[in-house]
């Protein structure tokens, strides 16, 4: 039992002093770091990522601010180019650097930048990305191990964001930049973002066009193709090159890319690929105002890439087969015979489990009552929308989107002065809200037809279970201690000494102890009693009170614990002819 009892008592004070280290590691490593704002005003501009502070360089990565070079030369550091994509890349006599880390065995005399954020000294070419990203290589165990010697002042700060380096293979041609996106070759080698492309021809490397919503076509930083293969950034996709492959850009959405083949009938997110026995495929809109997905229809239902599960999904019904419907207004289709359009919606948690939970395009037939065909009336500021037409009722069918705080895709316009209004020219977005907000424009009737939604898994639950792990976690440990039979008192005497047993620990000799007085006082911020003991010593003096209680645990003890606990305490001064009293402080 005795085994049992050490090992537990241990285990528990190992625990309590982990976690107190843990916290106190980590105020220490946010209040490491010279303050920003200082560094702003008072450093010395180097140029692009980089500042002289208090006689040290400092490079800025940006989502986790300045880290100090200990190796720059603080005289000769400059920057190797004043172009704005090459603002990240420093040199000094000895080094050079990518951000805040060395470039090894590049030679700082001879480097130069090469274009499309790669950089050679001649014999060696390394690819350094102007924008900082999340380092990935970092665990969540090392960074939490970097961050608490970080804290105690005996590691760096740990690298948790950083500007991308990676090394090409040298050969005996010198590499160039080609094309208008992170491509380098050597004429028989090809890297795009400093990894290498599998297989690409560099004399016939290109970048696959992409087409916007209004016409527009550009070319892709994204999809790559050579006459032979084509390319997902460094991802050799299962497809042939040839000339009709195109990329679309969905409006109000960045966050995936689509390359469309219409020879198969195929669609690509990404390098995912749509499942080959639905094709052909063909998106829906390129509007992106009212949607949080990028819809594409098949015979066989409507697709969706889901952003969370990373998979592209399937739903059975597709309302569009029904018809031949033409996009009469942006994300707002017509056969002839009925309206069909997509709106968004998201769903909130509560207090208990808040954030977002979900994001749904949902598409909606619309119901309004009336006959006659649909007239287009005009324009509203050019691009924020349309007033239309249905017989003697007009409609505003908007384009600015959910972003605008717009949430209806068709509204119903109650009066004409509201038609005027939207017509005008001098109409601007906040008239249009103030327009919704007062009801000129009303929602309309619809049905839901079907919806493609996105769940989140909210990391805000967890901040409400935190506090309350937080105190069952104390609790248990607390349990443990007095399984186990440890519970402190509030002073020990030992060598003639009283000593208290406090943060503020302090020991007296019992020779100079006069009375130890003490007293029961309604508990701060609950219910109940805590003790306190003050020593009185024979030359006057008086201690600090030190507070104490009957049992190591959360809740506050009752007048009766605390009078039989002090009569305990009494008899333990009694034995070693140590005057004591109590005094009511109620």
């Amino acid at each position: 039992m005795n085994v049992i009892k050490r090992v537990g008592i241990t285990m528990a004070i190992v625990s309590v002093i982990f976690s107190l280290v843990l916290i106190a590691s980590m105020l220490l490593s946010e209040s490491k770091d010279p303050d920003s704002i200082d560094m702003d005003r008072e450093g010395q501009k180097i140029g692009g990522v980089y500042l002289r502070y208090q006689n040290q360089v400092y490079a800025s990565v940006p989502s986790n601010g300045y880290y100090l070079i200990k190796e720059a030369d603080v005289n000769s550091f400059r920057l190797l180019d004043d172009s704005y994509r090459n603002r990240q890349f420093g040199v000094d006599k000895n080094h050079a650097y990518c951000g805040n880390l060395i470039v090894k065995d590049f030679n700082p005399s001879t480097a130069k930048a090469i274009g499309n954020d790669y950089f050679s000294d001649g014999k060696q070419t390394c690819y350094c990305a102007f924008m900082s990203v999340n380092n990935k290589a970092l665990s969540m165990v090392s960074e939490l191990s970097q961050r608490m010697r970080y804290g105690f002042g005996i590691g760096d700060k740990p690298q948790t964001y950083i500007y991308p380096l990676s090394k090409l293979e040298a050969g005996t041609t010198p590499y160039s930049a080609i094309l208008k996106t992170e491509v380098a070759t050597d004429g028989t080698l090809s890297y795009y973002e400093g990894q290498i492309l599998p297989k690409a021809n560099p004399e016939r490397l290109r970048q696959i066009p992409k087409k916007y919503n209004d016409g527009d076509i550009r070319e892709s930083e994204h999809y790559l193709a050579d006459g032979q293969h084509v390319y997902y950034e460094n991802t050799m996709l299962p497809l042939k090159d040839h000339p009709d492959l195109y990329a679309i850009v969905i409006d109000a959405q960045n966050q995936e890319n689509y390359l469309i083949d219409p020879k198969q009938g195929m669609v690509y997110v990404n390098d995912i690929a749509f499942e080959k026995q639905y094709s052909p495929y063909q998106v829906l809109s390129l509007n992106g105002g009212h949607t949080y997905h990028a819809l594409f229809l098949s015979k066989d239902g409507i697709f969706y890439f889901d952003t969370k599960k990373k998979k592209v999904l399937r739903i059975d019904d597709n309302p569009f087969n029904s018809g031949k419907f033409t996009e009469i207004a942006p994300l707002i289709f017509s056969d002839g015979q009925q309206i069909l359009y997509t709106q968004t919606e998201e769903a909130w948690g509560n207090n208990k489990s808040p954030g977002l939970k979900s994001r749904s395009t949902n598409i909606y037939r619309l119901d309004e009552p009336g006959t006659g065909t649909w007239e287009k009336i005009g324009m509203v500021n050019n691009t924020s929308g349309s007033v239309w037409k249905k017989g003697a009722t007009y409609y505003y069918f908007d384009q600015l989107g959910d972003t605008q705080l717009i949430g209806e895709t068709i509204y119903r316009i109650t009066d004409q002065a509201t038609v005027n209004e939207l017509l005008s020219p001098e109409i601007r977005t906040d008239d249009i809200r103030n327009l919704v907000r007062t009801d000129h424009m009303a929602k309309v009737k619809s049905t839901e037809l079907l919806s493609a939604k996105t769940s989140y898994s909210s990391a805000y639950g967890w901040f409400i279970w935190i506090p309350i792990f937080l105190v069952a976690g104390i609790q248990l440990l607390l349990w443990m201690l007095r399984k186990l039979g440890v519970n402190p008192k509030p002073f020990s005497i030992k060598n003639q000494r009283l000593k208290v047993n406090s943060l503020w620990a302090r020991s007296y000799a019992l020779s100079d102890i006069d009375t130890v007085v003490f007293s029961i006082e309604s508990a701060i911020r609950q219910a109940g009693y805590s003790g306190r003991f003050q020593i009185q010593t024979k030359d006057g003096k008086r201690s600090r009170k030190y507070m104490f209680a009957t049992q190591v645990r959360l809740s506050a003890d009752t007048k009766q614990e605390l009078e039989l606990y002090i009569t305990d305490l009494q008899n333990i001064l009694k034995q070693h002819r140590i005057n004591s009293t109590i005094h009511n402080g109620l």
